[in-house]
């Protein structure tokens, strides 16, 4: 059964939205990404070209907005194929199929999670439904019409697909919906037994606790990952106050590991400590001076580019921080380390995948320099940071995930 609706059907706007806001990555197996992550980054395990990934990327998109069936996409999947030589393993018809069913089963679970959220004052409930035939996993089979309120942790781990192949969904129902169609809320949510499996890992197999029923690497929401879940403000707001603590670190991994040097070079510096600003527009224009125009793309040393804009860069940084905005273009070309992590938001669930800039500075103006900070997330200069280089514990622990540049 083909994941994608039928041609012409109006387009699944916020899947067809999730899905071009990933980045791509290459992966040699399909567990150099693990669960969550997947919510940021467009992987197909063994291609690690980007050409290859982007063409494979283009593909599913055109499904995605176009309605394109699998005969289609096996067609995109063997001029792909052609074009970049690419070697990969299994045949033909299995893998352009999981490649395509997996892809867009993930993003339309992505959207409805998106949907469900939205309308949940109204639709405040998900049903699990399964395709209920001789494929269908005995567990899938016994979860099929549990009827639990949107935010149920249940979905945290089981909202479908919950495995290769699977073609489970959700339903959003409200209440006029039980009644219309003698529908029942579950009094409790099935049980979760956690098993033991193995799974390759790229530092060798490992057993992975997973829940019964989902295959690894399934058990996880995708639309919690992509989305994050909404708290209420006070707890948001304790939530920032912990800044950087607030963030969970999934790619393991750090400067110690790869044998980087503990002490990173002061460099000096190229531009002078800026004039102060009193409010938010001064910030706006001082970037904009800084980078040369309002908004900028700065090509970065690994390869990639970032992009700066200054209302928006204005509006999230503190205005303190002006003097030392004429140093931001040196360390966006010319920073010491660059370092890539998926990172998980320990209140809302929510998946980032976040590029860190790394460069020690020498202003003029202290001893032991100046460290600066660049955090860029989906190609956007989200934020950056100062503060004296004696602050080696902070400093070090930017230094993780892993490395895509180091002079």
């Amino acid at each position: 059964m083909a994941p994608n609706p039928a041609p012409g059907a109006v387009p699944f706007t916020e899947a067809a939205d999730f899905f071009r806001d990933k980045v791509r990555l290459p992966t040699a197996t399909w567990t150099d990404l693990w669960q969550g992550m997947h919510a940021r980054a467009f992987v197909v395990a063994g291609a690690t070209k980007d050409a290859l990934l982007k063409d494979f990327q283009g593909a599913i998109q055109k499904a995605l907005d176009q309605g394109t069936t699998l005969a289609e996409f096996r067609a995109d999947f063997d001029r792909i194929v052609a074009t970049h030589g690419w070697s990969y393993n299994g045949g033909r018809g299995w893998r352009s199929a999981i490649i395509y069913n997996t892809n867009l089963r993930m993003a339309y679970s992505t959207g409805k999670w998106a949907q469900a959220q939205r309308v949940k004052a109204l639709r405040p409930y998900l049903r699990y439904v399964a395709i209920l035939d001789t494929k269908t996993r005995p567990e899938h089979r016994a979860w099929h019409g549990t009827i639990l309120a949107v935010d149920d942790p249940f979905w945290d781990t089981h909202c479908p697909p919950n495995g290769w192949n699977c073609r489970c969904t959700i339903q959003s129902i409200s209440e006029i919906d039980l009644k219309r169609f003698g529908l029942k809320v579950s009094d409790a949510a099935p049980p979760i037994d956690l098993i033991d499996r193995p799974v390759n890992m790229p530092g060798g197999q490992v057993l992975m606790k997973v829940p019964q029923g989902i295959d690894p690497g399934f058990g996880y929401s995708p639309g919690l990952a992509a989305h994050g879940r909404k708290l209420s403000d006070d707890v948001m707001d304790a939530w920032r106050r912990a800044g950087s603590e607030s963030w969970e670190t999934l790619t393991p991994g750090d400067w110690r590991d790869l044998g980087r040097p503990a002490a990173v070079p002061i460099d000096k510096a190229v531009a002078t400590v800026g004039a102060k600003a009193s409010s938010v527009d001064n910030m706006a224009s001082a970037i904009s001076h800084a980078i040369g125009g309002r908004e900028r793309t700065f090509d970065l040393p690994d390869g990639s580019v970032v992009a700066v804009n200054a209302e928006s860069l204005a509006t999230h940084m503190p205005i303190e921080r002006a003097p030392f905005v004429p140093f931001l273009p040196e360390l966006l070309t010319d920073p010491f380390e660059i370092w890539l992590s998926f990172e998980r938001h320990q209140g809302t669930g929510k998946v980032e995948l976040r590029k860190r800039l790394i460069k020690v500075l020498d202003d003029g103006t202290r001893k032991r320099g100046l460290v600066m900070a660049a955090q860029v997330v989906r190609g956007r200069l989200e934020a950056w940071t100062f503060f004296p280089s004696s602050q080696l514990g902070y400093l070090q622990s930017q230094r993780r995930g892993k490395l895509l540049f180091g002079r």
